[in-house]
């Protein structure tokens, strides 16, 4: 049951009598935040999205029964009411390119025709071409807006405003007319083609264009077989002024040669107030713009649509061309010397990785299925409330599989991606950003990749949009040969940000099927995300008491659905003939982010002191074999772990030795040894210890694991200074895109 909606378009002659209707029964859903009994009433916040076409409408609130009926085609009409639908700024503004370009060709046909030097010609005419290019830099970004249903903050309105001022005033100060009107025609030839790119790739993407998606252009073939499908009538107004400006720019040029020295004059004297009034933009320009930088942590954000949203289209495409220029063209030279020494520090660990024990080829030849839960802690595996276990199918892997039980959460601020990187590339996450908008244009060592080396077929997926995370670039760059995106999705309930968990999970399953054997498979799920502020009801199985309807229950129930859908998943697989012969892995990607209180603590049955909260702050994993392969591995592994020890102990359980490739972590199975296992911001633990860097004067904490209690720092100091040293490779690795080079130089 959804709340949704008819706009009922009235005729106009109609209008009066209040009939004949054209009804849209199509509307956007609002989900129902609780259960409602015959007779109540709830209050939500209904979504409502306007209708494409301008025009008087009535707009009638109704329910749907998805699959079933509206409920006002069984039932009397709810009331209506009339709106005017106006047109959107982006249809009021977007043929003002194409208008300046034909009026102004027209006045200079007629002054070349009627052969007067018109005061009109280097007055007005005379500057036709800036004034279609600041049109084109205002109506185009705009249209963009509308088509790609963004939702620009005031500061960047107003940017667009400044990206559409700047450019051809400072041609008219700097270049004679000639030259000015031809560069200011390719630019604004440039900045069109580029937002229709924009609107294209959103259109099937989810996401605008990066430096890095233009790139991977090979990688995205599909959109070329379908752009005739993806153009929407709105966007020709991003090209269909561009002959007519050529057409003008033509004239300008042709008409500049006959123009006398008066209007030369005059062309001096646009170019002096040209000087002051770009003067005036560029502090108009930088001052928003350098508060944006510092306010918003544009590298933190999700997707490059959310920066977009901040600078407006060009200033966004501005900022992504510096930052892609920085960790490349910028990017500070590495010397033969710190190569060298990255790959002893490699090859010094290598015992670390190998592949050797019983538990080597545990798993040759079989296929990977590796589920990545999105916000799953360890402790919430085992845990109960009111004596209703949360998890009780995973709680059961704890025997019939392997469970590693202290494994640290390593991500920083690219949360998500920062997984991804660290599981499947096996590297340490950024100390600032993430690595999945600053260097997503390099070649990694992933787990993908050297399962495709080695025969494997391989698949992501994620019913979600493709540029979250930039997950369209990343996981090509990663190795995976197919990837699987919302659009590839049946969407049927939504839970939070995606499709929920079940669903997913079972549409993978004839995908799976149909792959070509051995095949490594990354599903990653989405049914709820941080800050956990609803979860349905139809779907809550757990009596939660005073947890109910707060952050911390709506997670309980969200952790409990996916346990769920992963027995019926791991049903699903069986009866397909695909769970014996599978190593199946489920990990969580990151912890909850939920804030460190009292009361909460006391709830998790934590201690409320910082280093308890770290120590909590692990996610599980857990690997199940294929059936009848090497008994005995089964069990709780306690050893201090990482999601940098992912590929290499994967990887070591498939038959293949881990030890010549460049990563961070270990394999488990092998000698792992007790190096520290590295946190965000410089933190790490071992067996023994946990080291916490405070800030301020306090500098650093040592902790004693046992008791968490301080110690002294010193109990700390070798450990932290190979840390450090982990840290300072890793970093390297990322920022100079060394991992293939570093693996050529171990082989």
């Amino acid at each position: 049951m959804h709340v949704s909606y008819h706009w009922l378009w009235v005729v106009p002659r109609e209008l009066a009598k209040r009939s004949r209707t054209v009804p849209y029964h199509d509307g956007i859903r609002t989900e129902l935040t609780a259960s409602v009994a015959p007779g109540d009433e709830l209050h939500v916040a209904g979504r409502l999205l306007a209708p494409e076409l301008p025009g008087v409408y009535w707009l009638q609130w109704d329910m749907v029964e998805e699959g079933i009926t509206w409920f006002a085609q069984v039932a009397p009409r709810q009331s209506r009411r009339l709106v005017v639908v106006l047109p959107a700024l982006s249809s009021v503004v977007a043929p003002l390119p194409l208008i300046v370009a034909i009026l102004a060709s027209i006045g200079l046909v007629r002054i070349e025709r009627s052969g007067t030097r018109s005061a009109a010609f280097p007055g007005t005419l005379a500057i036709a071409d800036v004034l279609w290019c600041a049109a084109s830099f205002v109506s185009k970004p705009l249209i963009l807006v509308h088509e790609a249903l963004l939702e620009p903050t005031p500061v960047g309105y107003w940017l667009i405003i400044v990206a559409a001022v700047a450019p051809p005033v400072l041609a008219m100060a700097l270049l004679p007319r000639r030259l000015r009107a031809w560069g200011l025609l390719a630019c604004g030839t440039f900045v069109s083609v580029l937002i229709l790119g924009d609107a294209l790739y959103y259109r099937f993407f989810g996401d605008v264009l990066s430096v890095t998606a233009m790139l991977a252009v090979r990688q995205t073939g599909q959109v070329s077989g379908s752009i005739r499908s993806l153009i929407a009538p709105g966007m020709l107004w991003l090209v269909l002024d561009i002959p007519f400006a050529l057409w003008l720019v033509i004239r300008i040029t042709r008409g500049s040669r006959a123009v006398p020295s008066p209007a030369r004059g005059v062309d001096g004297r646009l170019r002096r107030v040209a000087v002051p009034v770009l003067a005036i933009v560029a502090v108009a320009g930088v001052v928003p713009t350098l508060s944006v930088l510092r306010a918003s942590h544009l590298d933190q954000m999700f997707r490059d649509r959310a920066v977009m949203e901040q600078l407006g289209p060009l200033g966004y495409h501005t900022y992504d061309a510096w930052t892609y220029a920085r960790s490349t063209v910028f990017r500070p030279a590495v010397s033969d010397a710190q190569v060298a020494d990255a790959r002893a520090w490699f090859a010094s660990r290598a015992p670390l990785r190998a592949g050797v024990g019983p538990s080597f080829g545990a798993a040759l030849g079989k296929n990977l299925i590796v589920i990545q839960v999105e916000s799953l802690q360890d402790f919430v595996v085992d845990y109960s409330v009111g004596g209703q276990a949360v998890m009780p199918h995973l709680r059961s892997w704890t025997d019939e599989a392997l469970r590693f039980t202290d494994v640290t959460d390593q991500t920083n601020q690219g949360r998500t991606s920062d997984a991804e990187l660290t599981t499947m590339a096996s590297l340490l996450p950024l100390d600032h950003g993430a690595a999945a908008f600053q260097y997503s244009g390099d070649h990694y060592v992933g787990l993908p990749r050297v399962l495709t080396e080695h025969g494997y077929s391989t698949l992501s997926a994620v019913a979600f949009e493709a540029g979250f995370w930039n997950r369209r670039v990343m996981h090509p760059a990663y190795g995976f040969q197919q990837s699987l995106f919302e659009p590839d999705f049946e969407l049927t309930e939504q839970i939070g940000w995606g499709l929920n968990d079940r669903d997913f999970l079972q549409q993978m399953v004839p995908r799976l099927a149909r792959l070509r054997r051995p095949f490594g498979a990354w599903l990653i799920t989405l049914s709820l995300h941080h800050p956990f502020d609803d979860f349905p009801d139809q779907h809550k199985v757990l009596s939660l008491g005073p947890l109910e309807h707060t952050p911390f229950g709506n997670y309980l129930h969200t952790m409990r659905f996916f346990d769920t859908a992963l027995a019926d998943f791991q049903s699903s697989l069986a009866r397909a003939g695909l769970l014996d012969d599978a190593l199946l892995v489920v990990f969580g990607d990151h912890d909850a982010g939920f804030a460190r209180d009292n009361a909460l603590s006391a709830t998790i049955g934590i201690g409320a002191d910082e280093a308890a909260w770290a120590l909590n702050d692990r996610i599980p994993w857990f690997i199940r074999l294929p059936r009848g392969q090497t008994p005995g591995l089964t069990g709780v592994r306690p050893v201090p772990a990482g999601q940098t020890d992912f590929a290499p102990t994967l990887l070591a359980l498939l038959g293949i030795d881990p030890a010549p490739l460049p990563y961070v972590g270990r394999n488990l199975f092998g000698q792992p040894d007790d190096p520290p296992v590295v946190r965000p911001y410089g933190d790490w633990l071992d067996r023994m210890h946990l080291l916490l860097h405070r800030g301020g004067v306090d500098g650093v904490a040592c902790y004693e694991r046992s008791t968490r209690t301080l110690g002294a720092v010193s109990a700390c100091a070798s450990a932290d200074e190979a840390a450090i040293r982990t840290r300072e490779v890793s970093q390297l690795v990322v920022t100079a895109a060394l991992q293939q080079r570093v693996r050529d130089s171990l082989k």
